[in-house]
């Protein structure tokens, strides 16, 4: 009998999808080096970047190192750490760390290029759980100079309408505020909600503005409600103490007490009869004095007005903490500003 007939037909391998499934696609991002020693992947994102740059800004990175090495797994060649952060925030402290060009090369924070809020997040983040100072420090500069925690800076930053540290949204606003308390940076949260709290006030931007693809709002329901409290606190205060000089019982001397009671009238019916500015100028409570205020009154009257003003401020700015149920200035500067 032929061997060939009498036995039975070998058995097919057995396919197995699930066993056969094509393994996961990388994607190579930037920075990738070609002649870089060390590749780190998040999410199916991978750098390939040099080993000791990293370990000479952090010790964590340095320690993983040893790891990776033991494990023997390698992308052209070289070593692989595997990592959880987003790919994004690991490309931009990987940029800064290769070419301090990108994000970090003047020295005077207050005169530096603007750079996005997402990559101060996420030298925030990454700075404080891989221990790299110097990025961590870069970023909270920057929010010094947006979110100032001192009355003169506030004038300073409204007076220009601009953020110069930092490129930012209104709208990114509510996402910092979750970032802020995730760092523990209590110190710039005071001014934050007040810029959100006046961004509803003009109806720029909803508080309870909801998070991109879904209904929760971006705030929690506390800071919703403390931010809610805080603006008719501080619509309260602008009215009885920031601008209390426009009324006009406030003239100073009896020679010129109907000219600057009439102009102190006209700011009034201005300010707390117009539709356009409900309320009276919010962005002066902690803004620059304006010399338009002044101009149809006696200098003696100008001059109590921008006095009583200054006061306003200065006793607003010491409650605005209290407001979020956060400590005073001086505890958040000593305890919640690094």
């Amino acid at each position: 009998m032929n061997s060939s007939i009498a036995q039975p037909p070998a058995k097919r391998p057995r396919c197995d999808p699930e066993e056969h499934e094509a393994s996961p696609k990388r994607i190579r991002s930037t920075p990738w080096f070609e002649d870089g020693n060390i590749v780190l992947e998040t999410e199916g994102v991978q750098f390939k970047v040099y080993k000791g740059i990293l370990a000479a800004n952090s010790a964590i990175f340095r320690d993983m190192f040893v790891v990776a090495q033991a494990q023997g797994e390698l992308v052209d060649g070289c070593p692989v750490v595997r990592l959880t952060d987003k790919p994004k925030d690991l490309g931009y402290v990987l940029e800064a760390l290769h070419d301090s060009r990108t994000w970090l090369e003047e020295n005077d924070c207050e005169n530096k290029k603007p750079i996005p809020l997402v990559v101060v997040e996420a030298f925030l983040r990454l700075g404080r759980k891989y221990e790299i100072d110097h990025l961590r420090q870069q970023a909270v500069q920057r929010l010094t100079v947006a979110f100032p925690s001192d009355l003169n800076k506030c004038r300073t930053l409204f007076a220009t309408n601009a953020l110069p540290s930092i490129q930012y949204s209104v709208r990114a606003y509510l996402a910092l505020v979750n970032v802020l308390r995730e760092n523990e940076l209590l110190v710039h949260l005071p001014t934050l909600f007040f810029l959100l709290i006046l961004a509803d006030h003009y109806d720029q931007l909803p508080i309870i503005t909801p998070a991109p693809g879904t209904q929760q709002p971006m705030l929690s329901y506390t800071d919703i409600q403390l931010c809610h409290k805080a603006h008719i606190k501080l619509m309260h205060l602008h009215a009885t103490m920031v601008i209390s000089w426009v009324q006009p019982w406030e003239a100073r001397h009896a020679r010129s007490a109907n000219v600057c009671k009439a102009e102190r009238w006209r700011l009034w019916r201005g300010w707390f009869y117009s539709a356009d500015s409900f309320n009276g100028p919010m962005g002066s409570t902690f803004g620059d004095w304006k010399d338009e205020w002044g101009k149809g009154l006696c200098g003696e009257c100008n001059t109590h007005a921008r006095q009583k003003f200054a006061e306003g401020q200065e006793k607003a700015f010491e409650m605005l903490p209290a407001m979020f149920d956060l400590p005073g200035w001086g505890e958040l500067r000593e305890k919640w500003s690094t």
